[in-house]
């Protein structure tokens, strides 16, 4: 039996940051355009920070209100916080991320292949169909799973333990792919092999676990197996 490859969304498939270049792009605003970086780095730096601080009190959200919520928070920070067209539209284009230029080759070459795969993400499910259909990766995956109906976010556990819900398959028979370096250490602390996506050349984390191997881009999902 062929292993059955389980992705993150959000860094891994998805551009996290497509949103705010796409919205500079479109809108053509000088002021914006000098500092999107900077609000697309803060909001996705937020909304990680967030999930975890939900995780630890043990409060259940979704990840929807917790992406607008650090939207809220990076655009008041850059005193961008009086333009509520600016919200809305950066919202709107959060939902159609573009994904990153090999995904939609490697997604194919795995289907091809006899890969099953699947998206494992914090993201809602209307998130992630929406982005999904958009990119039209949705025809390579098996299934898209997410974290919505826990209320809780990766790395819990539980989160991970609806993959093997859904598959009903041994912890040993997945590989988990996440370009987070704490999401790859998480998935070799539920015990799944892992392949840590470091499209941003950044050190290992320092936690007790290590991804079991490590990639630049997603072909090395191909090169690994």
């Amino acid at each position: 039996m062929n292993k059955i490859i389980i992705f993150d969304a959000y860094g891994t498939l998805f551009d996290v940051n497509a949103a705010a270049r796409n919205y500079s792009k479109k809108m053509a605003d000088p002021d914006f355009m000098k500092i999107w970086t900077k609000v697309s780095n803060l909001w996705r730096d937020k909304q990680i920070g967030y999930t975890w601080y939900y995780n630890s009190i043990g409060y259940k959200t979704n990840f929807w209100k917790i992406t607008e919520d650090a939207l809220d928070y990076a655009l008041e920070f850059y005193n961008l916080n009086k333009n509520d067209n600016l919200k809305n539209d950066l919202l709107e284009l959060y939902k159609e991320l573009d994904t990153f230029p090999e995904v939609l080759g490697v997604l194919k070459e795995l289907k091809s292949a006899g890969y099953p795969s699947a998206i494992l993400s914090n993201g809602t499910m209307e998130m992630l169909n929406s982005a999904a259909t958009k990119s039209n990766i949705n025809n390579y995956l098996d299934i898209i799973i997410s974290a919505e109906k826990l209320g809780l976010f990766k790395p819990n556990e539980k989160v991970y333990h609806l993959v093997l819900e859904h598959f009903g398959c041994d912890i040993e028979d997945f590989v988990f792919v996440s370009s987070n370096g704490w999401d790859a250490a998480g998935g070799t602390a539920f015990g799944f092999s892992s392949i840590w996506i470091n499209r941003n050349k950044l050190p290992e984390e320092k936690i007790q676990w290590k991804p079991t191997w490590i990639g630049s881009d997603l072909n090395a999902v191909l090169q690994i197996l």
